[in-house]
């Protein structure tokens, strides 16, 4: 229901839920009027909103984060019989400013804080303010949520918001619990996927201790082999599970374009990558291989929305002539920014605009790495990148308009570990959504 945000849902999609006499469901709900248990609500003749509807909604959008998540449509009627849309549309005054109202007083409501909640008026009518509010929220990882007014937990029972009882919000802690283990765990097969990845003669005597580099001979020469490793992990925080994965149209859409820096000059991307292998079938999962001449890659998704992206460039520096590794910081912003890129296109995909992704980036080099500035004003410092593995913090991926924020956290972080801090704040433009 609604796959874009709902800032851009248009008049012609809100019909469509009447024309398709669209149900309700344990995650679909329709309103035809703002809840009051005294007439209409006094929004409805030039009044303010009452605590009425402010209760009521947000008991429903509590229900919603407490199971599934779901939509709930203020505007539109219900057939009783059925529990199809019906015609017509019962359109609401100034619906845009009354969303905006809602949607602080809704918030207000809820603890603890939904991570995801959106609440927007969609213009129907002629006069050009009236018209529907639309609001959504996914199932929340922060669950179990309360009402602040009464204090209830709620949760959807096939289409109505209940307050749950007391085992029952025990069980939901035990499980959302549960969850938060489970992703735990999942970035730390990534981790050990990734150890694994990386050939067994760059290995160090014990993972934690990061890569090591080696000797070689050429010819009479004497050469060091390098090598400088960056894996970036990504996995839903809510469940988002797709069947039959290696047929997913999205799939075509996850390319590996460059990202134009925003206010300079410069790019994100990596220059060295003349191969690329198309998208292969693996255990729930499919993997797509890349590589140049010093480089290789590979980007996997599993099934269950988990995005991985590993990154390997081995060097080589003639002996004794061992100098610090150099690499400028977009091609290692590239990688973060590909998979924020990838994450957004699947979560667009999957009809959940909002869906937020935990986001982890580790680093191991064999080398001191001397990380290079973006085009401008150079950096100061040190900048050298210590020889050992590095786990990075936890990131969330939020919405769309929030990826620039995301990109610049883990930059700053990047010339954190360098020694220095960053003049500039990373922001991209980001390409429109194919």
């Amino acid at each position: 229901m609604f796959p874009s945000r709902l800032s851009e849902v248009t008049a012609d999609e809100v019909q469509a839920v009447i024309d398709n006499e669209v149900a309700e469901t344990i995650d679909f709900e329709l309103k035809r009027d703002l809840p009051s248990k005294k007439g209409a609500d006094a929004w409805m003749t030039g009044g303010k909103l009452g605590d009425d509807a402010k209760d009521e909604l947000a008991a429903e959008i509590i229900a919603f984060a407490n199971t599934t998540g779901g939509t709930l449509v203020v505007g539109i009627d219900e057939d009783t019989t059925t529990k199809c849309a019906r015609p017509p549309i019962f359109p609401l005054p100034q619906c845009k400013d009354a969303a905006a109202r809602l949607h602080q007083a809704i918030t207000d409501r809820i603890e603890p804080k939904l991570p995801v909640f959106e609440c927007e008026g969609v213009v129907t009518e002629s006069d050009g303010t009236s018209g529907v509010i639309i609001m959504r929220t996914l199932e929340s990882y922060l669950a179990p949520h309360r009402h602040t007014q009464n204090k209830h937990c709620y949760v959807r029972r096939h289409d109505r918001a209940e307050p749950m009882s007391m085992l029952e919000i025990q069980d939901l802690t035990r499980r959302v619990a549960t969850r938060l283990e489970e992703l735990d765990r999942a970035f730390r097969r990534s981790e050990t996927d990734f150890y694994a990845w990386i050939p067994e003669t760059w290995h160090r005597s014990h993972p934690s201790k990061g890569v090591q580099g080696r000797h070689s001979e050429d010819g009479t020469t004497k050469i060091w082999n390098g090598l400088l490793a960056i894996r970036v992990t990504a996995r839903p925080l809510a469940r988002l599970v797709f069947r039959n994965l290696p047929q997913q149209q999205f799939l075509k859409k996850l390319t590996h374009e460059p990202f134009a820096l925003d206010g300079r000059n410069g790019q994100l991307t990596c220059s060295d990558i003349d191969t690329w292998d198309v998208w292969r079938p693996r255990l729930r999962a499919v993997e797509k291989s890349f590589n140049g001449d010093v480089v290789v890659g590979l980007d996997r998704v599993s099934h269950e929305g988990q995005i991985e992206r590993f990154f390997r460039i081995e060097y080589r520096r003639q002996i004794p002539r061992i100098d610090r590794y150099q690499i400028g910081a977009g091609e290692v912003m590239w990688n973060p920014a590909s998979v924020i890129r990838m994450a957004d296109i699947i979560r667009c995909e999957a009809s959940r605009p909002s869906q937020a992704f935990a986001i982890e980036m580790e680093m191991m080099s064999a080398d001191p790495v001397m990380l290079l500035g973006y085009p401008g004003p150079a950096q100061s410092g040190g900048r050298n990148i210590p020889t050992e593995r590095v786990v990075f913090p936890r990131y969330e991926m939020g919405p769309p308009e929030t990826l620039n924020d995301l990109l610049a956290a883990i930059d700053t972080d990047l010339w954190h570990l360098a020694g220095v801090h960053p003049k500039y704040q990373l922001a991209v433009k980001w390409p429109p959504m194919p």
